[in-house]
């Protein structure tokens, strides 16, 4: 129609003063370039004056591409998603004043008023639309990033878990040995419990030894206590419980502990391995 034709023609005319009247309503916002804005409310003008000067679907068209490309500029400058819906209405009100003044001193009907601010609306809603979209997809991809980075914590950290537990097989496949080595506290301890549970049942092992001669932990600890847990567990499971390497300030705590009567001790690995291949009726013969 001619006389909305005429509007978006006078929407174009005025658009830079449209965008300055824009920016007297910013607050002081650091996260703001300023430049990028105005591109930014330019091209957004200019895109609802073609929706009435050369039609609403070819403006459309437009804006679900310079939407998409807006939203990700906006979100580029850090500015949250509420703050530009709180701009877009005020575009939205900033048109209806100017079209209803237009046709308030042209005498345009009622019917141009309406159907002007109708394809105002449909426009500014599409470009909502974009920019919500823009913003999911920056969430989705922050979140993705979030997701991969914690998978990779986790990953490390089962590294961590696996190289402070190493469990290996002695020259006997059903003994196994687990040298503890470094400060060990109550949380080491803890997590180190289900996986000696996890490889002693996977290895089908008859004998464990826990080598503590590589290892120093606070007195306060309850360090004894959770290996007196270990042992009684592993009992449960067939699971015998051999210590090697405690100091004899370590000794003179076990004593107070049952722990003393459910495991075997010696002072060296060596020394275990001999009395076990003793029970056994084995022995290591030069080749």
């Amino acid at each position: 129609m001619e006389q909305l034709r005429m509007i978006g023609e006078k929407i174009e005319k005025f658009k830079k003063i449209l965008v300055e009247h824009i920016e007297l309503f910013d607050e002081e916002d650091s996260r703001y370039d300023l430049e990028t804005s105005k591109q930014v409310r330019s091209k957004l003008i200019q895109i609802h004056a073609d929706a009435l000067i050369h039609g609403k679907e070819e403006a459309m068209a437009s804006m679900k591409i310079s939407g998409m490309e807006i939203g990700r500029r906006i979100v580029d400058m850090g500015i949250p998603l509420d703050k530009n819906i709180e701009e877009a209405q005020l575009l939205r009100n900033l048109f209806w004043s100017f079209i209803e003044e237009e046709v308030s001193n042209r005498y345009y009907s009622i019917e141009i008023l309406l159907k002007a601010s109708s394809i105002i609306d449909s426009i500014l809603d599409q470009y909502i639309h974009c920019i919500s979209i823009s913003y999911v997809n920056h969430y989705k991809q922050l979140a993705k990033v979030a997701n991969d980075s914690l998978q990779k914590i986790k990953e490390n950290q089962e590294v961590m878990e696996e190289l402070a537990t190493p469990i290996v097989q002695t020259v006997l496949k059903d003994v196994l040995l687990f040298p503890m080595i470094g400060r060990v506290d109550d949380w080491r301890m803890e997590s180190m419990q289900s996986r000696i549970l996890e490889k002693c049942a996977e290895l089908n092992a008859e004998i464990l030894i826990i080598d503590f001669s590589g290892i120093t932990f606070t007195k306060e600890s309850n360090l004894l206590l959770l290996l007196e847990q270990l042992a009684g567990a592993l009992l449960l499971m067939g699971t015998e419980t051999i210590v090697v390497g405690f100091t004899p300030d370590v000794v003179k705590r076990i004593v107070k502990l049952d722990f003393a009567n459910q495991v075997k001790a010696f002072l060296s690995f060596a020394q275990a391995m001999e009395s076990i291949f003793k029970q056994r009726g084995l022995a290591i013969q030069p080749v």
